[in-house]
């Protein structure tokens, strides 16, 4: 950028001269275009179609603007105006954001944040208006191309996006359409010779046009000689001046004034010189430019400063107010000018305590861990053995996650098998001494020590036969049974239902033990029946019910 800078001076200061050089011509022309023109050809229409070049290889004297400045709008305005009477034929170029209300149209300075309202618009606008009414000093040779950028400057109260569609001045040509189809338009169709100006509108698609459009009017005649144009004095101006602000600096600007006391950009260069003069830290903040930092750059100095507990609130790459305040804590602690900007021996420095600072915890972390692996092993030795189920639980509770908790699980899980079985078999054991034993005494003594065993409600069962075998209900639950007259066959087909149904009736042998008796009452009680353990009518036909082939064979 250094280099860069004197050069475009030198080469705006040749172009000045080449400009009081020029003779007067009888074409004159005003292009201005979106800021963004500037980086895709100077002084172009923003589409890359560099329309003011185009008008000066056509014999035009062009006077140039960007929309970024309302007041280099209105500058270029005015210096298109003076002696406008005397030209042949004038072209006016506007591309960039139009917006329209009251019956009036602005070409508004572009990337506003504001959205201009009808109040304000004046202060950020070039009016369409005032430019068409200077455009109709020049009747019947007058072009006025507008060019609309969309969605680029949001309308606000009073305004739409667009141009008003009111009358146009006598003798003025009006050609809008898109910024890209219009600028190709004026470098192309519109310079060709020979033809009218409502043959190369009608002809280009994506244009309208409005005004004064007579179809024998030549706009260029063929074998007309017109001299390449020079620069002319305001565009010499906007160089150095376009120069200057590259440069950003005290002296170029004082340089600026120097040679334009009376200039376009008086205004603003006084206002940078201000600014640089009362902006802190200028130099740091340069200097910080300088180093050319990008997005992944930032986000590591933002997680070394993290990490240094300087506590820059995010990493994102963007330093914002929270990594300015962390960069300035750094600063201070190590003995720089606590700026809030980095230069290249900070940021080394930076990175190498973080370095050190990472080495620091990493190196803490592996003596916590060999701590933690030290105290789980002195736990584990308190273990006394593999069938210390209370020390394996101690270590499980403290270190769940420890060196040797899957082997305490594991010894764990054999314990508890092991006391399963022995509980089974124990179970088992006081089942058959209590079923062999047969008493209301023994079956109450296996309950209340195995509540819930595997046999529970065996023994719960017995226990309900034996205490109710001689009451009255028993005695005449075993009366109807005998009226039954049920013999061996019988009983056995019995017990082969009970059997089918998982009811457990014990030996299907024909003989009714206290297991068939269990097995009955189990089917009485799922069917709703009086439970009795002994054969009735109605246990009989709900069999039959439920088993369409079963047969009761008198004795």
């Amino acid at each position: 950028m250094s280099r860069l800078i004197p050069n475009l001076v030198a080469l705006a200061a040749v172009i000045g001269v080449a400009a009081t050089a020029g003779a007067a011509r009888a074409d004159r022309a005003l292009v201005i275009g979106a800021p963004e023109a500037e980086r895709r050809g100077l002084w172009g229409s923003g589409d890359g179609v560099d329309t003011a070049q185009a008008l000066r290889d056509a014999g035009f004297e062009v006077i140039t603007a960007d929309a970024g400045s309302v007041t280099a709008m209105r500058a270029a305005l005015s210096g298109f105006l003076a002696g406008i009477e005397g030209e042949e034929r004038v072209v006016v170029h506007l591309s960039g954001s139009f917006l329209h209300g009251a019956e009036r149209s602005w070409l508004v300075e572009a990337d506003k944040a504001a959205r201009p309202d009808l109040a304000n618009v004046d202060d950020i606008g070039l009016s369409v208006d005032t430019v068409l009414a200077v455009a109709g000093r020049v009747p019947g040779a007058a072009v006025v191309a507008l060019g609309a950028a969309s969605g680029k400057v949001e309308a606000g109260d009073g305004l739409e996006s667009g141009l008003f569609r009111g009358a146009v001045p006598q003798g003025v040509t009006i050609v809008e359409g898109g910024s890209e189809a219009v600028a190709s338009f004026v470098a192309g169709p519109l310079l060709e010779e020979g033809r009218s100006l409502t043959e190369v509108i009608s002809g280009t698609r994506g244009l309208r046009g409005r005004g004064f459009l007579p179809e024998r009017v030549i706009f260029l005649p063929v074998g007309e000689e017109r001299p390449v144009a020079p620069p002319n004095a305001a565009e010499v101006e906007r160089a150095i001046w376009q120069a200057t602000k590259a440069q950003d600096s005290v002296g170029g600007y004082e340089s600026y004034l120097e040679r334009f006391p009376e200039g376009f950009f008086v205004a603003e260069a006084r206002e940078a010189i201000e600014r640089i003069r009362t902006e802190p830290n200028r130099l740091a903040r340069l200097a910080e430019e300088e180093l050319g930092l990008s997005r992944d750059e930032r986000r590591k100095i933002q997680r070394e400063l993290t990490l240094l507990d300087y506590q820059p609130r995010g990493v994102d790459g963007v330093f914002g107010q929270g990594s300015r305040a962390a960069i300035m804590r750094f600063q201070t602690r190590n003995g720089f000018p606590a700026t809030g900007y980095l230069d290249a021996t900070q940021v080394e420095r930076l990175s190498l305590q973080a370095e050190r600072r990472a080495a620091e915890l990493a190196a803490e972390q592996r003596r916590q861990e060999l701590e933690r692996d030290k105290l789980d092993g002195e736990a584990w030795a308190a273990v006394t053995g593999a069938e210390d189920e209370a020390g394996l639980r101690t270590y499980l509770e403290r270190y769940p996650e420890g060196l040797y908790a899957p082997i305490a699980r594991e010894r764990l899980a054999a314990i508890e098998a092991a006391a399963r079985a022995r509980a089974e078999a124990q179970e088992l054991a006081d089942w058959q001494a209590a079923s062999e034993a047969g008493t209301v005494a023994a079956l109450n003594a296996y309950l209340a020590a195995h509540p819930e065993g595997a046999h529970a409600a065996q023994a719960r069962e017995r226990v309900a036969v034996l205490e109710g075998g001689d009451s009255a209900a028993m005695q005449q639950a075993r009366a109807v049974e005998g009226a039954l007259g049920l013999n061996a066959v019988t009983r056995t087909m019995i017990e082969q239902r009970l059997e089918q149904l998982n009811l457990a009736p014990g030996n299907v042998d024909g003989t009714f033990d206290a297991d068939t008796r269990a097995a009955l009452r189990r089917f009485q009680r799922e069917r709703g029946l009086e439970e009795t353990g002994y054969m009735s009518q109605q246990v009989v036909s709900q069999m039959l019910a439920d088993f369409g082939n079963f047969l009761i064979s008198p004795r």
